[in-house]
This record gives structure tokens, sequence and C-alpha cells, in this order.
């Protein structure tokens, strides 16, 4: 028995390494194999805790009111399923968050297996484990940021953020371990009552470190955090013995306000606006375009909810609801990002995705959990300031929350601090707690039922999935290196068998296909045909968008290959998308060059022009309208959309197409557009010397000597045998 016990702490702690695991030959990079090897490892501990259970002489098993609450949590949002928009979406998700009914639960029996094994004295040195991978965590993410390691900081965004992969999700990760590293600062403080010891320095560098991601809402999150704590010690710890701390924590709260006021004051001054983290500090406002977009997106939410009040659209299901009440006025302030598959305020999209009980079942593990440490201090009063942590710790991940949503490290960090709460409540009382049916049989039996699933879900539902995305990468890999054969072997593997992620088999066809460069026409034409035929025999739930999409990739090189049946349906789906959501750009985009591809140029126009008009500045929007109107003749309306795209840095794929923008945009003496266009043009040509020598000129139009001479000098090297050419470049 004692040797299960250790097993499963030591499978607890290689799940607290799991935010380490990168790999970059997987579709999500940062996603994917972190959470695969979670998801198997929890399962092999699911098998050795009813191992243990069965072979366990207690008579009984308990339920504390946290463990309950978690679960009717867990069985609320599969009730919620069930009843959604789409079951299997809520319950697998995507490639891309990888959280669904499937994974949540993976979080709460990670939860119930910590909760029911370990007492107060194991889960706290499971704690004290985890500050110290975050400090190593932490150092990881610095030399990455510096450019050391697999991961570098343009993956990154060129800012601070680890292997989580996004600064938000970092910081969010950094809150939970900052305040780890102040609860035992707090313990040894009540030892020996010295102001500092080594946890300081962890509190410290932490939450150093959550400013420099730059993200504001993890910013917002650690404030209200620390203000939770300095008021608690002002207002409750009063005895003798926190005299010195108190007064401490005066000083830091005067230095703390005169800061913030001072960085706000100076806000427009280059000492503010040359450091990233101050500037981005002084921008938090709700007149700011993200936070204008977010706000929007809440409303979008509450009108979900109105529509499902009880459970929801269902977990996972809020893109979806988001498209049905698209409102156009993100549109101003995010032309270019208005598409949200999450809410970004996780109350909210909880309260949209699973109704009023899913959101009261959510909102009553915290309410239970700050009780739970409120009667711990008062039936141990020294406990107030380890405490006092602890609650500031939930209150900045719930208002981070409040702008962001959770992941795997903030689901990791929340339930295993679920779990260790659940240990306090354990020393306060046994009143309510739940005498369940004689463990070895409970335990016996769940093992003979559950073992086959568990070996079903590994093989199915984990290592598949993960070899599919897998296969996604390898399929964009090959389209970007031109590899068409290569690419269609990998795709046919996927689309063979593809579930639990055929919309993420669609969905990374349409991304490799836009960086695919150098296809053959004919290794294009099977490839396309073969995702289309694999899309017409999905489900048309939520697939009819990636229908769409996929059908319109690359007008100019695909335009006429097409079988007409499948030409017409994907019409279909793009008028279904349209119906679905009137007020979103792209529906009535997609749906334009659908028109286009089936030659109904007149439908094309009145369609793009549509959502021209909901977004003034798609690229997209002006393309179609230059293909439509130039298949109509009409030369002069054409080139005023192509000069519009250009400025608007549309991906431009055939090069006489740039090359015929070059040459309006000349009148205009628009050098610096013209520039990105012989970049582009390159890109796709790169060893076209004409390219090169026209760039330079441009550059030399632009007063920019060291670039001009730079591309001179660089067609010389592509053809230095070309007549002429080496003197030219000399006299240039």
């Amino acid at each position: 028995m004692s040797n299960l016990k250790s097993l499963l702490f030591y499978l607890a702690l290689a799940c607290l390494f799991t935010p380490f695991l990168f790999q970059a030959t997987t579709y999500f990079p940062f996603i994917t194999l972190k959470t695969t090897v979670f998801r198997l490892i929890v399962e092999i501990m699911l098998i050795v805790w009813l191992i243990r259970l069965s072979l366990s002489q207690q008579p009984t098993c308990q339920l504390t009111p946290l463990i309950k609450n978690v679960l009717i949590y867990g069985l609320v949002i599969f009730i919620s399923a069930l009843l959604g928009a789409n079951f299997w979406w809520s319950f697998f998700s995507s490639n891309e968050r990888m959280e669904g009914i499937f994974g949540v639960w993976h979080f709460i029996l990670f939860f119930l297996i910590l909760a029911t094994t370990f007492d107060w004295s194991e889960l706290k040195k499971l704690l004290k484990y985890q500050v110290y991978i975050s400090l190593a965590y932490s150092v990881v993410a610095i030399l990455a940021y510096a450019g050391l390691g697999p991961v570098k900081a343009q993956f990154t965004s060129n800012r601070l953020a680890g292997y989580t992969g996004n600064p938000s999700y970092f910081a969010a990760y950094m809150i939970f371990n900052a305040f780890l590293g102040l609860y035992f600062y707090f313990e040894q403080y009540l030892f020996d009552h010295k102001l500092y010891n080594h946890w300081l320095l962890v509190f410290c560098g932490e939450s150093l470190l959550i400013f420099l991601s730059g993200t504001r809402g993890g910013m917002l999150g650690y404030l209200a955090a620390l203000l939770v704590v300095f008021l608690g010690i002002l207002i409750l710890a009063k005895q003798k013995e926190y005299h010195n701390l108190r007064k401490s924590i005066l000083l830091i709260s005067l230095a703390l306000i005169i800061g913030i006021v001072s960085v706000f004051a100076l806000k427009d001054t280059p000492l503010v606006k040359n450091n990233f983290a101050l500037e981005r500090f002084t921008s938090i406002s709700l007149k700011d375009p993200t936070a204008m977009g977010r706000l929007i997106s809440f409303k979008i939410a509450w009108q979900s909810f109105r529509q499902k009040p009880l459970l929801g659209w269902g977990p996972e299901n809020y893109e979806m609801a988001y498209l049905r009440n698209f409102d156009k006025r993100i549109l101003d302030y995010l032309p270019e990002d208005l598409y949200f598959d999450r809410v970004h305020n996780k109350p909210m999209e909880v309260l949209a995705t699973t109704g009023l009980f899913g959101f009261l079942s959510y909102m009553s593990i915290f309410v239970l959990a700050f009780y739970i440490l409120w009667k711990n201090y008062k039936h141990y009063p020294a406990a107030l300031l380890p405490n006092l942590a602890l609650s500031g710790m939930l209150l900045g991940y719930f208002t981070q929350n409040i702008f962001l949503f959770d992941i795997h490290e903030t689901y990791l960090m929340f339930f295993l601090t679920l779990a260790y709460l659940v240990s306090l409540e354990k020393q306060e009382t046994t009143k309510s707690l739940v005498q369940v049916a004689p463990i070895k049989v409970l335990g016996g039996i769940s093992l003979i039922i559950l073992l086959p699933c568990i070996g079903f879900s590994c093989i199915f539902w984990i290592i598949k999935p993960y070899r599919l995305s897998r296969n996604i990468f390898y399929t964009n890999y090959y389209l970007a290196l031109g590899k068409g054969k290569e690419a269609l072997a990998v795709l046919q593997k996927n689309i063979k068998d593809p579930e639990p992620l055929a919309g993420d088999i669609v969905a990374g066809f349409s991304k490799g296909h836009q960086s695919a460069r150098s296809l053959s026409p004919e290794d294009d034409k099977i490839l396309i045909n073969e995702i289309v035929q694999f899309i017409n025999r999905l489900p048309p739930d939520k697939l009819w968008f990636y229908q769409a999409k996929v059908a319109a990739i690359d007008l100019q090189s695909i335009a006429g290959q097409w079988q007409p049946e499948l030409l017409v349906k994907a019409q279909r789906g793009a008028e279904e998308l349209v119906k679905a959501s009137p007020y979103l750009p792209d529906s009535h985009l997609l749906l334009a060059k659908t028109y286009t591809l089936n030659n109904k140029f007149d439908e094309a126009l009145k369609a793009a022009q549509r959502g021209l008009e909901l977004n003034p500045r798609s690229a997209s929007a002006h393309y179609i309208l230059f293909v439509a109107y130039g298949n109509q003749g009409k030369i002069a309306e054409a080139d005023k959309h192509l000069v519009s795209a250009a400025k608007l840095h549309y991906p431009f794929n055939k090069v006489d197409v740039i090359l015929r923008a070059v040459n309006l945009l000349v009148a205009e003496k628009d050098y610096k557009t013209i520039a990105e266009l012989y970049l582009s043009a390159i890109n796709l040509e790169p060893n076209n010397v004409q390219l090169y020598i026209s760039l330079a000129a441009t550059y030399g139009k632009l007063q920019d000597k060291e670039k001009a001479i730079f591309y001179a000098k660089k067609a010389l090297e592509i053809n230095p045998a070309l007549p002429n050419l080496k003197q030219a470049v000399d006299d240039f």
C-alpha cells in the first residue's frame, strides 16, 4: 500500500513537470505534447489509485464538500455538452485548446486522486516541489527569451513567455507560483519572525516576471492578489508579533502607490514609452481597442446565455454562439483580429456555454475555497498569513481570468491548489463528510469496469490525436517545401481515420496551403480535391465554415479546376454561413469567393461589397472585387481595388499580379508599398534577378542606400554571368 502511495506521489510530481514539454513537430507545439503526456500520466494514476482502493483496509471513503462541488461541476458540464450544440466538439475540443470535457475531467481526476490519497503534509510537500519547479521554469523562460534553447523569442512575439508559448499564459502561471512562494515565506516568518527569508526572493523574482511579460490582465490579477494580502494583514494581523511586518507592509504600500501614480504621470515620456513593461502597464484602459473588442465579446456571451440560459450552448461551443450573435461593432476596434473562439472572460464563457447551472457550480468552487481558508483561520489563528497568501493567489487567478481563459498550466495549478484545500477542509470537520461504499469493493469493481475503458481512452483519445497532430504538422511541412506527393501521403493517413480532430485536419490544411509556394499544378489539384472530398463526407455541423473556406483557397491557381458538384456544395456552405452570421465580414467574403469560382461574378461583387461595407479595411474584399471586376472586363474598377488590396498588405501569390499592382502604384509614387510588393514577389520567385534589381531601385527612391546596395549585390550573386549586370551594379 505504501509503495502504491509513493508511486502516486511521484506520478503527481511528474505531472507538475509537464509545462516544460514542447515539440516543434506538432500542430500546436506548445500544447499538444504537454497535454498528451499529462493525460497519459493521469490515466496511469487512475489505475494505480483503483488498485490501491481495492487493496485498502479502510471500511469507507470520505467525500468533503469541496470534492463534491468539483464533481458536481464536472457532471453539469457533461450534461450541458449532451444537450448543447455539438457534443463531440464539447467532448474533445480542438488541437489548439485541447480542453473540452475530456481534458477537464482529467484535471478533476488528478484533483480527486490527490485529495483522497494524500494528507496535509504530503500535499504541502508537493506544493513546495511545485515552487522549485517554477523557479527552474522561470530560468528556462528567461533563457528562451535570450534566444537559448529550442523555444526562441520570435516564437512568442518577442515577449517573455517560456514554454507556455504565450505571455498571458506565462503570467497566469507565475501568479500561482509567486503566491505559493509568499505562502512559504509566511510559514517561515511564523517560525522565526524574521522579515527576510529565501522564500521572499522567490516571491519577488516571480512577481517581477509577471510584469516583464507585459500582460495587462496578469498585472491586474497580481495587484488584486497583493491588495487582498496587504489589507488582510493590516486589518486582521494586530498581534504584537506582527508589528514589524505591518510596518513593512505600510511602507511597501506607500512606495507602490507613489510608484504607480508616478508611472502613470510620466506615461507620455520616453522613460515609460521606451520601457515595454511600463508602457503596457500604463496602457491599461477600457478605451484600448483590445479591451473594447473583449467587452463586445462579453456582450455577445451574455446574449448567447440569454438564448440558452439553463445549460448553455455546451462547452467549447462559444465559437458557434459568437458567429450567430456576431456584433459588427467589434470591427471598429479589431478589424484584423475579430474572430473569437473564447470569450476571453472565463466566468462569462462558463455562463454562455454551460448556462446558469454550470456558472453556479463553477462559482461555488471559489466560494467554498475562500470559506475553507476563512474557517481554517478561525480555528487556527496562526494560519492567518499563509491563508491570506492562498486567498490572494485564488483572487489573482480569478481576476486575470476575467481577461483570459484556462489553459493547461492554470488548470494544473488550480486543481493542485484545490487538492491542498481539501486537506485543510479535512482538518476542520467531519460533520458534512459523505460515507461512500466499502473502498475494497468499490475499488475492485471500478477497476474491472474501467480498465478496458482506460485502455481504449489511451489508444484512441490520447495517442491517436497526438499522431493526428503530428501528421497535420508534416502535411504542412511538405506543403511548404512544395513536395505535393509527400504531403498527400500524410494527409491521406489523417483523413482515413480523422476523428476526433476532423476540424483540425481541415483547418490545418487550409493554413498550410496558404504557405505552399512551389506545388506543381497537378499536385495542387489532387490535394485540393482530396481535402474537399473529405470535407463533403463530414457532418455539416461546425465544419460548414471550413467547407467554404477551403473551397475558396487560391483563386488564381485553382479556378476552373474544380468538380462542378463540389463547387456547388462549397457555395451552399458559404450561404449557410451568411445566414448563420450575417454581420461577420468573412462569411460574405467566403461566399464571394465561391461565387467567383462558380463564375457568378455579379453575385460575387454584391457579396464582396457587403463584406467591404462591414470591414472597410479588408484586403481580401478588395482582392475579390479586383478578380470579379477583371472577369467582367471592367479594368479600371479592377485596378482600383488591386491598388487598395496592395496598400492593405494582401498576401498575393502570383508575381504577374504583384507587378501589375507595382505599375499602378508607380504613378502614385508609393515606393514603400512597392518595396513590400517586390519583397513578396521575391519570396515567390527567389531566383528572379530582375525583381532584386527593381527592389534595389525602389530603395534608392526611398533614400535607403544600405538596402539598395544590398539588393543590387544580391542580384549579382544570383546570376553573375548576366551580360552587363556587374557593370550596372557597380555604377548603381
